[in-house]
């Protein structure tokens, strides 16, 4: 593994400040609230929207920073399931606004991934 020491820092400040952010904001809450955190987070909804849109969003930056593309090759269709879903939850609310999730989510997959 190759590894730029420049990636490294961006990928590090990428996704180690929000994980510190939750982390703190988590440990801060009421037992209630992290009842309904923990809730939240397991339904099939948020897991098939978040969950697969940061997981794959996660997959594919380390698969880019170690350059190993099976990575990437797991990562993209988790982010393309993601705005497909989030694409068809929104369509019942706005169908125009519902338009422009899978434009960021292209933007997003080719951003990460070929940038």
């Amino acid at each position: 593994m190759n590894i730029k020491i420049d990636s490294l820092i961006t990928f590090l400040i990428m996704w180690g400040t929000p994980t510190i952010m939750v982390v703190i904001a988590y440990l801060k809450m009421s037992k209630e609230d992290k009842k309904d955190v923990k809730k939240d987070f397991s339904s099939p909804h948020f897991i098939f929207t978040i969950g697969f849109l940061v997981i794959g969003f996660f997959l594919t930056s380390v698969g880019k920073l170690l350059m190993v593309d099976m990575l990437k090759v797991i990562g993209i269709p988790l982010m393309c399931i993601a705005g497909m879903v989030m694409t068809v939850d929104r369509w019942k609310e706005n169908k125009t606004k519902s338009i422009f999730i899978p434009i960021c989510i292209g933007v997003a997959i080719f951003a990460v991934a070929f940038w």
